[in-house]
């Protein structure tokens, strides 16, 4: 379980990338819990059988999406005068229609390669109103509630989502318009998307929207399939959808805050480090009872609320310091390339912390690196380098996105480069976990089979020793070794009750991210830490009417 003890002269850290996986309930193997474990992981089993070795039940797409429902089709595109329906026919008649399900059409890798299910999905997966409310594709992946268990049923509310249904949207002014939602699908080009042919992007629009009418159509299709052969009989996957969609989509703030706040070890820690973080989850923050009073949260001034992926802070009034004046933000130079980041994905302040009976600035900082976790380096060492200019310490909670197994390309961000690359340059930065990094896995996820890059999926019984799982230690709290030592190592909880169990993949539906939260106690080190009191101020006002709450000392 995890410990910090508590005391003026130390402090507790937290550190946790809240983000769950896409807009996919099924893309990633996920744990349930109880009854559901079972009839998930047979269901997935038969999934994985029908789509690596269909036989038989590999049909023609004809005996799934069926000519009515091509018909249907082709009529509302012409009604939007939609232009190339006779070759769209045609590639129909004599191909689409013809093909088998799995091997002809979800095995192409040339519909990939052109994006003809994959970019129309883009576009009307999930789509946020101006409004705020969100309305979803009738679809296997996403987080569409309806039932479209039965084949018919789903392309009567497809049709009607795609062709009658309006949304409000922002237009590339960011004007306000009304409009149907095939209307928000775009031409795939040859310039862009080289594997098009110049006659598929004259019929892009009518193209790609049949083939996301057939995709769709032969997921539902698999799933029933998979669920009536399972092993232990019979499965509703719809159950399991809305189940799974409930706990990671719609409850999922309030699944995340509940463990932030009724885990003592976290109310009571003196700073959190939070990455993709949704700005709807910050105004969450900030007006809970508990949270909202505890601490104090610190967003950068780039934070992107459509992206909603952005670094935040929340730091302890209680560890203000009155005479410190108040945090500052820290606009990071050090040769940071704009590539490198994105704007949310740092958050940097200049923080007055009470350590005792004195107060000391420190440079608190939080991060999401990109997957192959290359950005990692350059922004921790942007970061030193700020400190070192401004005479500060560092203490850094952040998802470095390092790669167990090292890459001779150099294509991901290896562990032991990276740690390598915390001691050199200017203010040596410190990690507090103990033990090898084979002990820090922070991450346990793996592609199913019912999502579009079958390449990438894993088999469900080889999710533990698959070199495709994503399982790394990726997450770190970093200190200034001049100023800090480790009080209490890191320790990591994967299921929201302050302790971490084995091989369980993540999400589950009470731990609603793919990352294990990380603690860590600090502790001051007594004559090293150089107070700056040019950047002390005695503006005593701006906390004043700050509650106080004394820090008690946690043992469990």
């Amino acid at each position: 379980s995890l410990a910090m003890a508590g005391g003026d002269g130390e402090l507790k850290c937290v550190t946790w990338n809240i983000a769950a996986i896409n807009n996919n309930p099924f893309e990633y193997y996920l744990t349930l819990p109880g009854e559901d474990a079972k009839p998930y992981g047979d269901l997935m089993v038969a999934v994985q059988k029908l789509i690596d070795a269909p036989g038989i039940r590999d049909v023609p797409v004809s005996e799934v999406f069926l000519p009515e429902m091509w018909a249907r089709l082709k009529g509302a595109m012409a009604e939007q005068g939609w232009s190339g329906l006779d070759q769209v026919e045609e590639r129909w008649l004599n191909d689409f229609s013809k093909r088998k399900i799995i091997e002809g059409f979800l095995k192409d890798k040339d519909l990939g390669s052109k994006r003809l299910a994959s970019m129309p999905d883009r576009f009307t997966n999930t789509i946020n109103n101006s409004d705020g409310s969100v309305v979803c594709r009738p679809a296997i992946i996403n987080n569409y509630q309806g039932d479209v268990s039965n084949l018919k049923s789903w392309f009567d509310q497809w049709f009607h989502f795609m062709f009658v249904s309006e949304v409000s949207v922002k237009n590339r002014k960011g004007e306000l318009e009304s409009k149907k939602v095939c209307s928000l699908l775009q031409k795939i080009t040859k310039a862009k998307y080289p594997a098009v042919t110049e006659d598929e992007e004259a019929i892009s629009l009518p193209l790609q929207t049949l083939c996301l009418a057939i995709f769709d159509a032969i997921l539902i299709h698999i799933l029933n399939t998979a669920a009536s052969s399972a092993v232990t009989g019979a499965i509703n996957w719809h159950d399991m959808k809305v189940k799974i969609c409930a706990a990671l989509v719609v409850d999922k703030q309030s699944n995340t805050i509940n463990i932030l706040a009724g885990q003592p070890t976290y109310l009571n820690a003196d700073v959190i480090f939070l990455q993709e973080v949704a700005g709807a989850f910050i105004e969450r923050l900030e007006k809970h009872p508990q949270l909202g009073d505890r601490f104090v949260v610190l967003v950068p001034q780039a934070a992107d609320y459509v992206r909603d992926q952005n670094s935040i802070i929340l730091v302890a009034k209680a560890r203000l310091g009155e005479a410190g004046g108040v945090p500052e933000e820290c606009i990071l130079g050090g040769g940071l390339a704009r590539a490198d980041v994105a704007d949310g994905d740092i958050c940097a302040f200049s923080v007055p912390l009470r350590f005792g009976k004195t107060t000391k600035r420190v440079l608190l900082a939080s991060f999401h690196g990109d997957t192959a976790g290359l950005a990692s380096t350059p922004v921790v060492n942007a970061v030193r380098k700020h400190a070192a200019d401004s005479d500060l310490r560092v203490v850094m909670g952040l998802d470095a996105n390092t790669h167990t197994l090292e890459d001779p390309a150099g294509k991901t961000k290896f562990v032991g480069s990276f740690l390598k690359d915390l001691e050199d340059g200017p203010e040596p930065v410190k990690h507090s976990w103990e033990g090898k990094p084979s002990d820090w896995i922070t991450t346990f996820n793996a592609r199913s089979y019912l999502q579009p890059q079958l390449n990438k999926a894993v088999k469900y019984e080889e999710r533990l020793v698959s070199k495709s799982t994503d399982r790394n230690p990726k997450d770190y709290i970093l200190f200034s070794a001049s100023a800090f030592e480790v009080a209490s190592p890191a320790k990591k909880d994967n299921t929201g009750g302050c302790f971490f169990e084995e091989g369980i993949d993540l999400p589950t539906l009470t731990f609603p991210s793919d990352h294990a939260i990380v603690a860590s106690s600090l502790r001051l080190r007594a004559s090293t830490f150089r107070p700056s009191p040019s950047r002390l101020t005695t503006d005593r006002s701006v906390f004043a009417a700050v509650a106080r709450i004394d820090l008690p000392t946690l043992t469990f």
